[in-house]
């Protein structure tokens, strides 16, 4: 009997543990707006789809440029910091720090053949600190996160915590907030 309630006890907590996953994943903001220009959505979600299925950094940046930083209501890319494909864990060295008044923000697609969680963890001086932990991939296309430097000022690296493996495309970039 009491090896029986520990194995629900830790079925339990399994799937505990899987939902909040899931639930950082809500944390993550697509890119396909739902404006009622259904025509600019439409070519929005077209770009989305051939950055994925070119699946390259390149194809990410040219996304990113046209979609995320595009007009007076996203934010405005300052600057790249790094990128990097990857298949496992893997570290984006920053080019250089970012100013204390931006914002990190991660761009990113992920392929993989089973759900599988990974992390974009910021680092300074060897310290963490967590962006964001993703349940695995949520879509299939381009997804971001992002975190005002003010909460962790002049990180040096980013490191992609891939514990299953998933094929990810990053890119790091340094934004402002869009004057309104």
């Amino acid at each position: 009997m009491n090896k029986m309630m520990r194995r629900g006890l830790c079925c339990t907590l399994s799937v505990a543990l899987l939902s909040l996953c899931g639930g950082c994943a809500d944390s993550t903001h697509g890119t396909s707006g739902t404006g009622s220009d259904s025509a600019q959505n439409s070519e929005t979600d077209d770009a989305e789809a051939q950055a994925y299925r070119a699946f390259t950094v390149d194809a990410l940046d040219n996304y990113a440029s046209d979609n995320l930083f595009d007009d007076k209501t996203d934010p405005i890319l300052v600057n790249k910091l790094g990128s990097k494909i990857m298949h496992g864990d893997g570290m984006i060295p920053f080019k250089e720090p970012i100013d204390g008044s931006n914002s990190y923000e991660v761009a990113f697609m992920c392929k993989g053949e089973e759900q599988a969680p990974f992390s974009f963890v910021l680092y300074k001086d060897g310290q963490p600190h967590t962006m964001s932990t993703m349940g695995g991939c949520a879509s299939d296309g381009v997804q971001s996160v992002s975190l005002p430097a003010k909460r962790f000022p002049d990180a040096t690296s980013l490191s992609i915590i891939n514990i299953g493996g998933t094929n990810l495309v990053v890119s790091v970039y340094e934004v402002r907030e869009a004057e309104r």
